[in-house]
C-alpha cells in the first residue's frame, strides 16, 4: 500500500454519512419529478367504462358546462362545443346557453352573450331543436325569474328566445317535478397541474440540502476551532501532539483509561493510557498493579510498563509474570516518580502526581498519573498504512 496521505477514518465517515444522506435526499427529489412527468405527461389517468360528463354529480356537471360555455366565448370553435355538449340533451343544453346569455347580458357583457346567442343558434341549426323544445326550457327558466322577482333577466331571457325563435317565452306555470338544474357557477379558470408550484417546491428543496451540507461544513469547522486549549508546554524541544492525566481511586474496580493518539488532521497513530492489571477479589477490590501501555501503529509494538504496589514489587512471582514479557517492564510506584516508553516513531513521558497506599502499601488507595506523547523528529508516521483497530473504534 502506498505511503502517501489520506483522510483519517473519521472524516471518511463524516463525508460517507453526508453523501449518502445528501444522495438520499436528491433521488428522492429526482424520483418525484420523473414520477410526477410520466404520471401528468407520458401515461396520465384516463377514465374508462362511461365516465362522461353527464354522469357526474349535479354541481360538477354545473362546472363543466359553465366551463364549456367559456371556452367557446374565448375561441369561438363551435364544433368543439358540441362535441363536448354532445352527451347532455336538448332541453339541458338550451337552459344552460339561455342561463349564460342572460348572465352575461345582465353584466354589461353585450359581445359574450351574442357570442352565446350564435351558439345556442349554430346548435339549434345543426341538431334540429324545434321551436317547441326551445320554447319550453326557456319559460322555466323565465318562471324561476319571475318566481325571484328579477325583472331584468326575464327581459335579458326574451331578447335571447326572441332571436333563437322569433317569439318571446310564454310564461308556463312550475311543473310539478323538474330536473334539478345544477347551480350556477362563476366562469371556470382553466386548470391543469401547477407545475409552478411544484418547482417552487423543489428549489425550497434544493436550497435545504445545500443549507444541510453548508450547516454540516461548518459544524465540522467549528469542532475543530472549539477544541480545548493544551496547556501551555514549558519543557524542551517540540509540543507534546497529546497530554493526558487520569486518577484511579478505590472503588473503581473497572477501570481502564486508554485514548487514541491522532494528528491534528485525525491520523491514527496509536493508543495510550492506564488500566488495571493486578487486584484481590474483593469489594471492593484491591489493586496492587497497573498496566500503563503505548501501542504505536508504525512498528506495531506495544509497550508496557507495571506500576506496582510495594508489596506487589516485592512479590517473586509477580515479577516473574512482568519479566517474562520482553515488552514490559516493573516500576515502582513513589510520589513524583517518571518514566518512559519509547518506539520508534513515538515516545510517552509518565510521571506519577499523587500516591495513596493503604496502611500496610499492598494496594492503593488513589493513583493520579500524566502522560504526555511526542512524535519523534524525523519519524515516518506511515499515515494511511494500517486502520483503527476493531477494539480502538
Amino acid at each position: 500500500m502506498s505511503d502517501s496521505a489520506r483522510p483519517s477514518i473519521k472524516s471518511v465517515q463524516r463525508t460517507l454519512f453526508v453523501g449518502v444522506g445528501a444522495g438520499l435526499l436528491l433521488g428522492l427529489i429526482l424520483g418525484l419529478i420523473l414520477g410526477l412527468i410520466y404520471a401528468w405527461q407520458i401515461d396520465p389517468a384516463t377514465y374508462a367504462g362511461g365516465a362522461y360528463p353527464d354522469d357526474l354529480a349535479p354541481g360538477y356537471q354545473s362546472n363543466y358546462l359553465d366551463m364549456v360555455v367559456d371556452s367557446y366565448v374565448s375561441n369561438n370553435q363551435v364544433e368543439q362545443a358540441r362535441l363536448r355538449l354532445q352527451e347532455f340533451d336538448a332541453p339541458t343544453k338550451i337552459r344552460l346557453l339561455a342561463r349564460r346569455a342572460t348572465d352575461y347580458a345582465v353584466a354589461g357583457q353585450a359581445v359574450e352573450s351574442q357570442n352565446v346567442n350564435n351558439l345556442a343558434m349554430q346548435l339549434k341549426a345543426s341538431e334540429g331543436w324545434s321551436n317547441e323544445t326551445i320554447q319550453t326550457a326557456i319559460s322555466q327558466l323565465t318562471s324561476e325569474y319571475q318566481a325571484a322577482g328579477d325583472s331584468v333577466r326575464v327581459q335579458a331571457i326574451g331578447a335571447f328566445s326572441n332571436q333563437l325563435t322569433g317569439t318571446v317565452p310564454v310564461v308556463s306555470p312550475p311543473p310539478t317535478s323538474q330536473p334539478a338544474e345544477p347551480a350556477a357557477a362563476a366562469p371556470a379558470q382553466g386548470g391543469g397541474f401547477p407545475w409552478s408550484w411544484l418547482l417552487g417546491c423543489l428549489l425550497v428543496l434544493l436550497l435545504l440540502v445545500a443549507l444541510v451540507l453548508l450547516a454540516g461544513r461548518w459544524q465540522q469547522s467549528r469542532k475543530k476551532s472549539m477544541k480545548p486549549p493544551q496547556p501551555v508546554w514549558e519543557g524542551e524541544g517540540p509540543a507534546p501532539i497529546k497530554r493526558w492525566t487520569g486518577t484511579y481511586t478505590i472503588g473503581q474496580d473497572h477501570y481502564d483509561e486508554f485514548f487514541t493518539i491522532e494528528t491534528e488532521n485525525g491520523d491514527f497513530l496509536g493508543e495510550s493510557g492506564m488500566g488495571i492489571m493486578e487486584a484481590t477479589n474483593t469489594s471492593p477490590k484491591q489493586v496492587k498493579a497497573f498496566d500503563v501501555g503505548l501501542f504505536d501503529k508504525t512498528d506495531i509494538t506495544t509497550l508496557s510498563r507495571v506500576v506496582m504496589s510495594e508489596q506487589a514489587y516485592n512479590d517473586p512471582a509477580l515479577r516473574a509474570k512482568i519479566e517474562n514479557n520482553p515488552q514490559a517492564q516493573a516500576v515502582l510506584a513513589e510520589p513524583g516518580k517518571s518514566f518512559t516508553m519509547e518506539t520508534s516513531a513515538m515516545r510517552v513521558e509518565a510521571k506519577i502526581d499523587e500516591l495513596e497506599y493503604n496502611p500496610d502499601k499492598t494496594y492503593f488507595n488513589k493513583l493520579k498519573l500524566s502522560l504526555s506523547v511526542f512524535v519523534k523528529e524525523g519519524a515516518d508516521l506511515k499515515i494511511g498504512t494500517m486502520d483503527i483497530p476493531d477494539q480502538y473504534r
